[in-house]
């Protein structure tokens, strides 16, 4: 028993030369793209519902610690280890998952800020050359009475701040 796509052909390969080949489906791009698209939303969909939860879980930690701390401060009687689950292995391994996702979101945050700021003041300091600002030399000469430079190699005359010809 040999599947019919196994079993060598009986026929001669004559008649499968004479045979034109077959013409690409125009359907298919649509197919892959339309699967690529899928993909992604199911993605986006799934880090969405995961944020979301994240989010609840965290509020709702945080809202049990200002709940203790509020009573804390009125002078109650609080049992903190009772209300905040020390002892129960599994509100420990909840309350320890909360805390590591909001560390991990924080060092994210900073991480970004940090980038960003590195941008704006690389961005000042580009901005502050151009101007003639500390440390660096106005590139362009625009509205000064200054004399051409000349290239000793061949001898053109070009201003401060203007490529030479070949650029142009």
């Amino acid at each position: 028993m040999i599947p019919k796509l196994m079993r060598r052909s009986s026929q001669p390969d004559s008649l499968a030369k004479d045979r034109p080949p077959r013409e690409w489906n125009p359907a298919t791009f649509y197919i892959v793209i339309f699967l690529l698209i899928g993909s992604n939303a199911m993605q986006m969909i799934a880090l969405r519902n995961e944020f979301t939860t994240f989010s609840r879980r965290a509020d709702a930690k945080i809202g049990l610690l200002k709940q203790v701390i509020e009573r804390v401060q009125k002078g109650e009687d609080v049992d903190v280890k009772g209300l905040l689950g020390t002892g129960d292995p599994e509100q420990e391994k909840d309350w320890e998952r909360v805390i590591q996702e909001v560390e991990e979101e924080d060092r994210l945050w900073q991480a970004k800020t940090q980038r960003q700021e590195q941008k704006r003041t690389s961005k000042d300091t580009e901005g502050s050359k151009e101007r003639g600002g500390p440390g660096g030399a106005p590139l362009s000469t625009k509205g000064t009475a200054e004399a051409p430079n000349t290239d000793d190699e061949r001898g053109t005359f070009s201003t401060v701040g203007t490529p030479p010809p070949e650029f142009y």
